[in-house]
């Protein structure tokens, strides 16, 4: 088969493609929260596989939380990451880089109370949800998570407060 100059061209275009969805992907944060050893007592002995907590986001309103298990280490956290950037949402900013109103939530055992912040005062939170925050591309916002410290539970919750928001 001989290369046609419209096939060149197609080529290109798909080159230039592949090459903008990399530059798109740069712009994307990934962090690990919690990556666990589990093990399970069968038959011939004790299995091995991994549970790895990852959250991705541009810090730009965009930001995604996934689970993912696998038997390897690095299996595991690629495909956590991977899941986490397919389950990205939009999340509302205001100008000042807070959110937009309050927010009470309760799923499961968590307990999650998010409050807009002052200009200048920082993301005042703990564990996780600092992470998935900042991430977000939130500069001033003050939370408090009652009732586990559990980091899995937590930063669904945190996504479930995010959906939430109203603009």
């Amino acid at each position: 088969m001989q290369v046609t100059k419209e096939n060149k061209t197609k080529r290109e275009e798909k080159r230039s493609d592949d090459d903008f969805n990399k530059s798109e992907e740069k712009s994307v944060e990934e962090r690990l929260l919690k990556v666990r050893r589990v093990s399970t007592k069968r038959a011939g002995g004790s299995s091995f596989h991994f549970s790895v907590l990852a959250v991705a986001g541009d810090r730009n309103g965009n930001v995604g939380v996934a689970i993912a298990k696998s038997k390897e280490n690095t299996l595991a956290i690629q495909k956590a990451k991977d899941r986490a950037k397919k389950a990205m949402f939009n999340v509302p900013i205001t100008e000042d880089g807070s959110i937009p109103h309050e927010v009470y939530i309760k799923d499961g055992p968590s307990i999650l109370y998010l409050k807009p912040a002052p200009q200048g005062a920082g993301i005042i939170a703990g564990g996780s949800i600092r992470h998935i925050l900042e991430l977000a591309g939130y500069k001033n916002v003050s939370a408090k998570i009652i009732g586990t410290n559990n980091q899995i539970n937590n930063s669904y919750t945190l996504a479930k407060a995010l959906k939430s928001l109203r603009k």
